[in-house]
This record gives structure tokens, C-alpha cells and sequence, in this order.
């Protein structure tokens, strides 16, 4: 994984940062330029934080065979991209390949990412919208405010993170989080242009999502499960996988995968002795690599921290 921050004094190594980019920075505003880039790469996907202090246009090339995808966090004035302005709630997404113009005002914020098409396709599934879509073709979109600055600073958080440890995202699971994390701000994004569906799904079809997914997380035990592994595993659309859980269980399909995982932790911790099986050991099994994380979710879901939970050798051991 590549991590950088920089500071800069000119527009021009600002632009020259950002890796991949064929592009050129103009500053326009009066005054010392000052500006920073926090980025982030892994494959397939790459994403960056940049500020400036001073109005910038930005021309050049958009990344081949990838997508663009830019939301404004900040600005005195109003951005605008290929001569459409980007009001609140509005943020940029552009095939890779294009000549683009890019006007940010002084002060400005901006999260970028940019996908490559794997990535893009499993993105587009689990939102629910064909990457043949109209949708697709426009490079300014619009949803609520307070959407688009959720997945914004979710986004900026994740990039902050990794920056504060970078070693800690060596591994190939942290990694596929990173990458996930990134996939689940994007879905967000593109799935309030989902159209409400007038075929419903049965109460039994919803049912069976449920099962569908609860029998692989328990043949999965230590696999890491968010919501677009689920929807590319049954093949629906992230808002189907979404109803059919709050219909039937009345919750969200990642607090119920996390219930059940915690409720499998406690039944290991149960029936069997302290000596043979440390706490840590029986969360890690069932996917737990955060023990500080664990243990609070943990104590929410059943009033006790697992430290405190019986162990066999202190309590009848059950019939069998």
C-alpha cells in the first residue's frame, strides 16, 4: 500500500503529487499558495484528501480505465467540473481517459477517489445500477447534503487512519478493509439514484435472503463480511438485501452478521475451559481481530464483558 502526506508552496508539485494524474494546476487567486495532499493506493483503488488555501484551475486527463469520483468537503465559493457547478450535495464521478477542467474555490476540501473497473462493477451491483446506465454518463450528480458529506468525511476518517499507522495496513486483511470501507462510502453515494422497484419481493424470498446469508457466515467463521460481499454472494442489489433484513429481523444485515458472530464467540467461551481457549483466541475465530472493539460489543450485546463470562470448568456441564 503506498501512504503519503505533503505540504506544498506551488500549485504545480501539488498537481505532480497526486500519483497517476496527467494534470495541471493554475493557481488563480492573489496570495502564497499553501496546500496538502493526503493520499492513500492498494489495488484497485486510490484515494486522496487535498486542500488549498487559493482558487485553482485544474486541466489535464482523467485516469485511464478507472473512475473518478470527487466530493467537495469545503470552499469558500462554489466548484464546478466540464461547466456544470457542483452545489451542495452535488460530487463529480467521471470515466477515466477524458480531458476534464476543474475550478475549486479558495479554501477548498476535496476527497478523490478512483477505482478501476473491477472495482467499479462490484460497486455498481451491490447499489443496484447497471454500469450501462444513464447515470453513468452524466459527471455531476446531486443527492441530499447530508448523504454526500457522510460519505465525504467517512472517507477523509478512513484516509486519516491509515496515515496515523501505516503499518498496521501491511496486512492483506486490513487491506481488503481499506478497500471495502472505500466501496461502501461509493454505494452510498450511487444508491439514492436507485428507483424504487414495483416488483417486491415475497415475505418468504426475504426470509430466505436471511438464511442464505446466515448459513454463510456460519460456514465462513473467520471471513471478513460487509455488505457488497454480501450482495455479490446472493446476487441482489444492496437495497434488497437491506428491506429483507429490517422486514424480517428488524435490523441491518451488518448489526445481524455481527449478533450472530458474538452469539457463536459466547457459546465457545461457554463450553469450554479457560486453559484450553483464551478469549482472544475464541474472537479471533469468528472474525474478531480488534479485542478492545470486541469486548465493548460484546458487553452491549449480552451485559457483560466476555472476561466475565462462565467458563466450563466453573458451571454444570450441559447434557450432550
Amino acid at each position: 500500500m503506498y501512504v503519503h502526506h505533503q505540504f506544498f508552496n506551488d500549485a504545480d508539485d501539488h498537481a505532480a503529487a497526486l500519483r497517476g494524474w496527467d494534470q495541471r494546476y493554475d493557481q488563480i487567486g492573489s496570495g502564497t499558495f499553501r496546500s496538502a495532499v493526503k493520499q492513500i493506493e492498494l489495488d484497485g483503488v486510490q484515494v486522496f484528501h487535498e486542500s488549498a488555501n487559493l482558487r485553482v484551475v485544474q486541466r489535464g486527463q482523467l485516469p485511464d480505465n478507472h473512475m473518478t469520483f470527487g466530493i467537495p468537503l469545503a470552499g469558500a465559493g462554489a466548484f464546478s467540473f466540464g461547466g456544470v457547478r457542483i452545489d451542495r450535495g452535488g460530487f463529480v464521478m467521471a470515466q477515466g481517459g477524458t480531458p476534464f477542467e476543474f475550478h475549486s474555490p479558495d479554501e477548498m476540501a476535496l476527497i478523490g477517489v478512483v477505482v478501476d473497473s473491477d472495482m467499479l462493477q462490484g460497486v455498481a451491483d451491490c447499489a443496484g445500477v447497471d454500469l450501462d446506465d444513464n447515470l453513468f454518463r452524466r459527471t455531476v450528480l446531486d443527492i441530499p447534503n447530508a448523504a454526500c458529506t457522510r460519505a465525504g468525511l467517512q472517507l477523509a476518517t478512513l484516509i486519516e487512519r491509515v496515515l496515523a499507522q501505516p503499518e498496521a495496513f501491511d496486512d492483506v486483511r486490513a487491506q481488503h478493509a481499506v478497500r471495502n470501507q472505500v466501496s461502501e462510502a461509493l454505494v452510498d453515494l450511487l444508491a439514492y439514484h436507485v428507483p424504487a422497484t414495483s416488483n417486491r419481493l415475497t415475505y418468504a424470498c426475504q426470509v430466505d435472503i436471511v438464511r442464505r446469508i446466515h448459513d454463510f457466515v456460519i460456514n465462513h467463521p473467520d471471513e471478513l463480511i460487509d455488505i457488497q460481499s454480501l450482495c455479490t454472494q446472493l446476487r441482489v442489489s444492496r437495497r434488497t438485501v437491506q428491506n429483507s433484513f429490517q422486514a424480517v429481523v428488524q435490523t441491518n444485515p451488518l448489526a445481524y452478521v455481527r449478533s450472530l458472530r458474538l452469539a457463536q464467540v459466547r457459546r465457545l467461551l461457554l463450553d469450554t475451559r479457560q486453559a484450553d481457549l483464551s478469549v482472544s483466541d475464541a474472537a479471533a475465530q469468528w472474525g474478531f481481530v480488534h479485542l478492545g472493539h470486541f469486548a465493548s460489543a460484546y458487553k452491549a450485546q449480552f451485559g457483560e464483558l466476555p472476561s466475565h463470562t462462565a467458563r466450563r470448568s466453573s458451571r454444570a456441564i450441559p447434557a450432550r
